[in-house]
């Protein structure tokens, strides 16, 4: 018995011995060990001043063998910047005593809320969180834009007109509603930000007129990262869509950047006789489903790009129209796989009720990595191709008349790194002066970020004209 004692008080005292071994109680008083920060600088995206913003972390490491006491970690302006610190579950702006042991590390999670800078553009709001130990200071910085805007919620626009300007954003929950006697205006910079399934319901009417180098933008609020790399700008299903109602007419989309949603457009059917929306030099990018679904609707688009969906790109169930010098481009690759044709269509043969659909594609590009459209078979239709680029074989007929087949039009970036850009990188690109200068008017002269399309010769297909790089 008093020999298995002694073997438990020889093991329990090596057990001891060692764990002495592993872990130094004695603290560093040396100033030169100093701690290690995952990061020099914690950079917020723009923040809503009406609104918080996500959490976000950075690491403190004590890379001596020796624990290290923290004298103090302080915001140095925490009365003022609306940043907040807490430092493994302690909260600040100030907080004193921590020890770290040597060889380990710790979090500090930072939250910004910024107030109201009660003036337009955003605002660069800074601070410092301040880390004292053994007498030394070390700094890790903080920076934030701090963004005004104009808070609606649920928000029906009054009779008659209404304009939202370019000089401060408007952030949307819930939805916006144009009713049937309301023309909701936007001007050039105009930029709309809305919450997690909100809507644009228009029963009225909406005119949106930006420029190239100031678009109306239609955008979810998520102004923070997926991941280092992959901001939710990037992400499909950000927010609702847009809905343009049955009695709703002569809507205008000029120099617009929508993306981000959920349904895309939805048009609803009406009097083909009178046009229901004209899209020019325009971008409609990224949907969770089809990007615009119409149904016996008049349409009208020139210098447009229609890309990434998980449904359809253009749906058209009868009605009319006519699309000139467009690209259609589905190279959708995010949270979902694209579960449509690049173009449906419906309604295309005569009914008792209704007339068949007509379509025009003129100088188009038409490409993706699914089935072109569908019905696949056009004969007896009224959709016609004309001068228009695929990347699939194909010959022409009555329904595609001096296309481009099995063609690679080399746009500048279809994915990598998350990133599109349906220019044409090259004057070695299929598209490259393949179009036809009969389908260039006042519209398309030039293409849409206002570069001159030539004359004399042909130009080229799609939204964008080649520029050559300035050397």
């Amino acid at each position: 018995m008093k020999k298995n004692i002694f073997h438990i008080v020889f093991v329990l005292f090596v057990f001891s011995s060692v764990l002495s071994g592993c872990f130094d109680e004695s603290f560093s008083t040396d100033p030169n060990d100093r701690l290690l920060f995952s990061t020099d600088i914690v950079k917020f995206d723009t923040i809503f001043t009406q609104r918080g913003t996500a959490t976000l972390s950075f690491k403190v490491y004590n890379p001596a063998k020796k624990s290290l006491k923290i004298e103090s970690v302080t915001l140095a302006d925490a009365a003022n910047s609306g940043f907040f610190i807490n430092v493994d579950g302690s909260k600040g702006p100030s907080i004193r005593d921590l020890e770290i042991r040597g060889k380990d590390s710790l979090f500090v999670f930072v939250e910004a809320n910024v107030d109201p800078t009660n003036q337009n553009s955003p605002l660069l709001i800074k601070d410092s969180i301040v880390f004292m130990t053994n007498g030394i200071r070390q700094y890790v910085k903080l920076e934030a834009y701090g963004q005004d805007v104009n808070l609606l919620r649920g928000e029906v626009l009054p009779d008659g007109e209404t304009l939202f300007s370019g000089e401060k954003p408007y952030l949307i929950y819930d939805s916006l509603v144009v009713p049937p006697a309301s023309i909701l205006r936007l001007s050039e910079g105009a930029t709309l930000y809305f919450h997690s399934k909100a809507m644009l319901e228009v029963k009225g009417k909406i005119d949106a007129r930006g420029t190239v180098l100031r678009p109306v933008t239609f955008r979810g609020d998520r102004l923070d990262r997926m991941f280092a790399d992959l901001p939710y700008d990037y992400l499909p299903g950000q927010w609702g869509g847009i809905h343009i109602h049955k009695d709703s007419y002569d809507n205008l989309f000029d120099h617009v950047s929508m993306r981000g949603t959920a349904t895309g457009i939805v048009i609803d059917s009406s009097d083909v006789a009178r046009t229901k929306i004209t899209f020019s030099n325009s971008v409609i990018h990224n949907s969770s489903n089809n990007l615009v679904s119409s149904a016996e609707s008049k349409i009208v688009a020139w210098n447009c790009q229609f890309s990434n969906a998980s449904g359809a790109l253009m749906s058209l169930a009868g009605g009319d129209a006519d699309f000139v010098h467009c690209t259609f481009a589905n190279y959708f690759q995010l949270m979902d796989v694209i579960k449509s044709p690049l173009l449906v269509f419906d309604g295309y043969t005569s009914t008792e009720e209704k007339t068949p659909l007509k379509a025009r594609f003129a100088n188009c590009i038409v490409i993706g990595n699914n089935t072109l459209m569908q019905p696949l078979d056009l004969q007896g239709t009224q959709i016609v191709f004309n001068n228009c680029l695929f990347k699939v074989n194909g010959s022409d007929d009555e329904n595609f008349i001096r296309c481009i087949w099995n063609a690679d039009p080399m746009f500048v970036a279809t994915g990598d790194n998350y990133l599109y850009d349906f220019r044409l990188a090259s004057d070695l690109s299929a598209a490259y002066r393949a179009g036809n200068p009969e389908f260039i008017d006042e519209n398309t002269r030039t293409d849409l970020l206002g570069n001159q399309r030539p004359e004399g010769i042909n130009p080229d297909v799609g939204a964008y004209q080649y520029m050559a790089p300035e050397e």
